[in-house]
């Protein structure tokens, strides 16, 4: 055998990566950031003891890693070089991932995500190593993708906190505890330090025992959500502060409610709160704007999903949010607190105020009730007492002239938010408190700011806010002009965006000297003009001092409108497509989802939706969520469509573009109806509009009949995809990719309507095409071989399916690799051709590799992990194997109930798929309730006439036939029959079959004569559902 390529750097650059792990997990400073477990903690911190070298020897877990990948690595060299790679090219490959592992381990965001995600690390490496493969020689690619993945393993394997951490990890460092003690004995004598050593290792390894055998997988020990203010430094105690306190952390009242008029320091008192609870280890602290029940709702969704509560996304965040306080209601008894800020209407809260042993709630408001016969403790946050004005304005001022303070505290009302900043005004002014009273007292300002509900104070409040945005504004400009620019965007831009604040990182790309931007930040926040939220990740501006800014700054019109233009630039520059991680995507998309829901509750921010590049962030921001898999969060913004069509008009091309966004995330979502009326919709807007031959004209064509289609109406979907191919054709040419994929789309539809002889033509027709124009190994030349072998197989046309199947297989393994997600689904799809040829070992034998392989690379839950237990279940099923097949029905039943939920298709596709288990088994009255169950679900979500719902009922009517209940069967076989032949035509083998199922039934109930008329000699034919293929036909979506 050949020299084995030399592995002592890689192993060194994963211990490393290791080692900058560890200490990512075990820095407080960074601790905080990861978010992760108590025990994950702990056994990071262990891992780093046990990594560090011992007396100039070589790193006993290095070691361990360089013989595992030594093996590994000589097998792929090996298989690598009878295919005729080089050494030199393998051992470049492996030079390549060494350095992208170097550089991994410097980037700290990748290396945190990696620490809070350890099974999602092979995404992350793959993402990294993608630029790194380019410099690999050709033969040597597919070397180099295996290498990724062991290296991967490797990690996952070695990182707390993985699924593999404690059947592996914790395996080969609890083999060694032995010779660490034996070891310790011998060298106890005379070797003080190596014992201390060998002692703290065999410690780290009894303290990693004790942390992987607690649930790794659990959620969050400690759960801290939302951005809620810094309580502010020499912050003042209240009346009845202390009974507050007292009555949270003694559990002596679950429900208190703050009333105040603005300004009087609700925020900050349920702040300070919430700060000592997580100051005392609370496990959930939650902070929750809900000054609308939009935004009530959004939060409390997106605080479910860092619980860890499982949401599907065609389950509405409403269901989820009940799933998560149900959950809470039914757990352990716990400290947890839930702060609602802002409550505008307390209806918002009905149904969705949290309850369960230990669950307290405090909510802030403007608002007067009866709250004691509503349930709740109230507690008034009052105006300071005359004293506590006079002491702050003296201490944080430094001037004892209690006279003057006494005047300003008289003027101001005691006001909380106007003392604080009447003292940090005259403190950063340099003025005296009688110079400041002589300012506030003879101050030009002329309008007195508008006040709410609840609101009592002195005109002379508006006047001290003011002159807080003025001298600063005047230090800035006197001292530093450009400074002076900044700041008026900051406070323009928060004044007109989310009240709950604003991502700091956004705010900084204002102007393009960050550092500048910082600074004018720091100055404001030192003027208490603004606020930092406790976890740094925004900056808030107090409503009232807002609203003081848009009153008298914004009050000119063309002062408002340079604002709303900064505004909306400021967020139309937000790029989430240039995020590398995923995560991190998704939250830049939330921040923005946020910021789109409180710019359409706040009716002072409406300004901003006659901007039309408003509309083009709606549309963007719409697509980022869709694409990402948010199609509930993008609903959410559905009143915000509304608005910007009735402000712009329909026809505005960004109105028309978020519209049709908002109609896909309808799609994702599963509620067909509303998605089917905006397209259609659209469609006529974009028709009047553009004209019938624009492209965004044709695209909203072909999303309306791709509607039709999941909805079950293929004659309409036919109807305008054979529209849009002529179209296409005259205006693109028929070359073009969107001719192309049009005509993949029509051949579909043809498909699913049973017209395969036209959807056969077709197919051949685009392969061909596809492999003229775009090459061989084009991934949409794949596709289309995929669509034409499934459109074979349909046909029972099976040897040349299973040809192009295999084609397919080998060319993917060649181009993509053996663990791409493209090369599992190809050998998924070859294995139900092999199915339907009844070659079911090979089958079972696939099947069986393609669950193992995505059990590993993909986990146990992925949807497409889920879709393979499923099929090699049925494979079994076929087979004869029933108990092995109930028991892996049962299993995906309950995994896709709780992961995609219970009304999702891969779940009602195997719920119907174990009932046909349990009536080959005899089992008839356990398969007949769950068909039953299965057609009630599928009539309800998809309409009596969709083929999913037809296809059940002839299911249902199978279990009756065997059940002996005949008239039932005849009753649903004759009315699937009548609806078949008129939605699919009389030739549909789906038609066919249960044609030949009634005369069966007829037959078996003596009525011969009905029978004959249907099949001279009937068979028994019946129908399995199953997912049998996974690649999707060439979508369109807009953007």
């Amino acid at each position: 055998m050949a020299d084995p390529l030399s592995l002592a750097v890689l192993s060194a650059s994963i211990t490393g990566l290791l080692m900058r792990g560890a200490v990512v997990a075990v820095d407080p400073s960074w601790s905080s950031a990861a978010s992760l477990p108590g025990e994950a903690v702990n056994t990071w911190r262990s891992i780093w003891t046990l990594m560090q070298a011992r007396g100039g020897q070589e790193n006993p877990l290095e070691a361990s890693i360089k013989a595992r990948l030594q093996k590994q690595v000589d097998d792929a060299k090996e298989r690598y070089e009878l295919a005729g790679a080089s050494r030199s090219a393998l051992a470049g490959a492996v030079t390549e991932m060494e350095v992208a592992l170097t550089e991994l381990s410097g980037d700290d965001t990748t290396v945190l995500e990696a620490v809070r995600h350890p099974d999602n690390f092979e995404t992350y490496l793959r993402r990294r190593t993608a630029g790194r493969r380019q410099n690999v020689e050709a033969a040597a690619e597919p070397f180099f993708d295996d290498l990724t993945h062991i290296v991967a393993d490797e990690f996952i394997r070695l990182a707390p906190g993985s699924r593999g951490f404690d059947i592996a990890a914790f395996n080969q460092l609890l083999a060694g505890q032995d010779q660490l003690l034996a070891g310790q004995e011998q060298l106890l004598e005379g070797q003080a330090e190596t014992n201390e050593r060998l002692t703290a290792a065999a410690t780290d390894i009894k303290e990693i025992h004790r942390a992987v055998t607690r649930n790794q997988s659990a959620s969050p020990t400690r759960i801290r959500f939302g951005s809620r203010p810094m309580v502010a430094a020499g912050f003042v105690e209240r009346e009845g502060q202390d009974e507050l306190f007292d009555a949270v952390l003694t559990r002596a009242e679950p429900r208190t409610v703050l009333t105040g008029m603005r300004g009087s320091g609700k925020t900050q008192l349920a702040a300070a709160v919430a700060t000592r609870c997580e100051d005392e280890g609370w496990p959930l602290v939650a902070w929750i704007d809900a000054e609308s029940r939009d935004t009530l709702i959004t939060n409390l969704y997106n605080l479910a999903l860092q619980t860890g509560i499982d949401a599907p996304k065609d389950v509405p965040p409403e269901t989820i949010i009940r799933r998560f306080l149900d959950q809470l209601r039914s757990a352990n008894a716990a400290d947890r607190l839930f702060v609602f800020d802002n409550v505008e209407n307390l209806d918002d809260l009905k149904s969705f105020t949290p309850k369960g042993s230990g669950v307290r709630v405090i909510t802030t408001t403007t608002r007067h009730l009866d709250w004691d016969s509503l349930g709740w403790l109230p507690t008034t946050v009052d105006v300071f007492d005359r004293e506590q004005s006079i002491t702050l304005l003296c201490e944080r001022t430094g001037d004892n002239r209690r006279d003057a303070a006494d005047q300003i505290a008289e003027a101001l009302g005691d006001l909380p938010v106007a003392v604080a900043q009447a003292a940090a005004t005259a403190k950063w002014g340099g003025y005296t408190l009688s110079d400041y009273l002589d300012r506030l007292s003879n101050h030009p300002l002329e309008s007195s700011i508008s006040r709410l509900e609840g609101d009592d104070y002195p005109d002379a409040v508006g006047v001290a806010l003011f002159m807080a945005y003025e001298q600063a504004l005047e230090q800035f400009g006197a001292a530093h002009p450009q400074q002076e620019r900044i700041a008026i965007s900051l406070l323009d831009t928060l004044s007109l965006l989310a009240a709950s604040g604003v991502p700091t990182h956004w705010l900084l790309k204002l102007h393009d000297n960050s550092d500048a931007v910082r600074d004018a930040l720091s100055f404001l926040r030192r003027s208490s003009i603004l606020q930092e939220s406790t976890d740094s990740n925004k900056i808030i501006i107090h409503r009232l001092q807002g609203q003081v800014y848009r009153e008298t700054y914004l009050s000119n019109q063309e002062k408002l409108n340079e604002a709303r233009a900064r505004a909306t630039s400021l967020l139309n520059e937000i790029d989430v497509d240039r995020l590398e991680n995923f995560e991190q995507q998704r939250q830049e998309t939330r921040n923005l989802v946020e910021q789109i829901g409180a710019i359409t509750s706040q009716i002072y921010s409406h300004p901003l939706f006659s901007d039309p590049d408003f509309a083009t962030l709606l549309a963007a921001t719409l697509y980022y969520a869709n694409n990402l898999g948010m199609p509930q969060s993008a609903l959410t913004l559905a009143s915000s469509v509304t608005q910007t069509c009735d402000i712009l008009g329909p026809n505005q091309s960004d109105a028309l573009r978020a519209r049709h966004n908002l109609a896909s995330a309808y799609c994702d979502a599963g509620r067909l109806d509303q998605a089917i009326a905006l397209f259609e919709q659209n469609l006529t807007d974009c028709a009047q509009a553009l004209g019938a031959d624009h492209p965004d004209t044709l695209s909203s064509r072909h999303n309306l009949a791709s509607a039709y289609c999941d909805a079950g109406r293929l004659n309409e979907a036919i109807t305008l995809h054979e529209q849009n191919l002529n179209d296409r054709t005259r205006i693109l040419g028929p070359d073009h990719p969107d001719t192309l994929a049009t005509r993949n789309n029509l051949t579909n539809a043809y498909q699913d309507t049973g017209r395969l002889d036209e959807a056969i033509t077709l197919f051949e027709q685009n392969l061909a095409d596809s492999t003229r124009i775009l090459g061989p190994h084009h991934p949409d030349t794949l596709a289309s071989r995929h669509n034409l072998a499934c459109a074979y197989q349909a046909a029972g046309r099976l040897d040349e399916a299973i040809t192009l199947f295999e084609q397919n297989l080998n060319d993917h393994t060649r181009i993509l690799g053996p663990h791409n997600p493209h090369t599992l689904a190809s050998r998924n799809n070859l294995a139900d051709a092999y199915h339907d040829a009844g070659r079911l070992e090979e089958t079972i034998r696939l099947h069986k590799q393609n669950l193992d392989d995505r059990t590993r690379i993909l986990g146990p839950d992925h949807p497409h992990t889920l879709i393979t237990r499923h099929n090699l279940a049925c494979a079994y099923k076929d087979t004869g194997r029933l108990d092995e097949a109930i028991t892996l029905f049962e299993q995906s039943l309950k995994d896709c109930t709780r992961i995609l939920g219970p009304r999702h298709p891969d779940t009602l596709n195997t719920r119907n798929n174990l009932a046909d288990a349990y009536r080959n088994a005899g089992r008839f009255n356990e398969g007949i309730l769950l068909h039953e169950q299965t057609l009630k679900d599928c009539t309800r979500i998809f309409g009596p006439h969709h083929p999913r719902t037809l296809a059940t009922r002839n299911h249902l009517g199978n279990a009756y036939r065997n059940a002996g209940r005949l008239h039932e069967a005849i009753t649903l076989y004759e009315q699937t029959l009548e609806d078949r032949t008129r939605i699919l035509g009389p030739h549909h083998p789906d038609t066919l079959t249960t044609r030949n199922n009634l005369a069966s039934a007829y037959r078996a109930a003596g009525r011969i004569e009905e029978a004959e008329k249907l099949f001279d000699t009937p068979s028994d034919s019946e129908e399995d559902e199953q997912d049998g293929t996974e690649e999707d036909p060439d979508q369109e979506t807009g953007d």
